[in-house]
């Protein structure tokens, strides 16, 4: 028994410097009655600002990656979520990766809750992460979305003016991203 704890503590500190910390988890969505894929991307608090992009990226080699940055407490975050649902589901068993990124002004037991329902990888960063890597792409607001290409281009983003873009626009940009 002693060795199977300790297995799995060198289990668990191996797959959290791998970047998903690997919680995939099964949830119920009120809204639905299928299950919801959920995965905790646990990014050491070390990783610098500047490298955060880098990490994301690495959450999907040669896949296409749509970061939607957010919050628990913002409405037009979660409205945005609801809109994009049917996109999603149209794009499953396509290579594509939907990347849900807050920051602790998320509470954690809120974030926790909020992310069951929510099909994707979730990265909760620190406020010295959130706040700088805010800064370093000139991110004024939430929500806020870039998509990327298979090797990691950016083929669209609304940083510029914020909001969710609409249906139209964020299916184009994806397709456009699994080219």
């Amino acid at each position: 028994m002693k060795h199977l704890v300790l297995s799995c503590m060198l289990l668990f500190s191996l797959s959290s410097m791998t970047g998903c910390a690997q919680k995939s988890q099964q949830a119920s969505s009120s809204r639905q009655q299928d299950s919801v894929a959920w995965k905790v991307c646990a990014l050491p608090s070390t990783v610098l600002p500047e490298k955060l992009m880098d990490s994301f990226k690495s959450l999907a080699p040669g896949k296409a990656l749509v970061i939607d940055f957010w919050a628990t407490w913002c409405g037009p975050c979660r409205a945005a979520m609801n809109s994009i649902a049917p996109i999603k589901k149209e794009m499953a068993g396509k290579d594509v990766v939907f990347l849900y990124v807050t920051g602790e002004t998320s509470p954690q037991n809120t974030w926790q809750q909020a992310i069951r329902n929510i099909s994707g990888y979730h990265v909760r960063l620190t406020d010295f992460q959130y706040r700088n890597l805010f800064n370093q792409l000139g991110i004024m607001g939430i929500p806020t979305y870039m998509v990327l290409d298979r090797k990691g281009n950016i083929v669209y983003d609304n940083i510029a003016t914020g909001g969710y873009p609409g249906d139209d626009i964020m299916k184009a940009a994806i397709e456009k991203a699994l080219q």
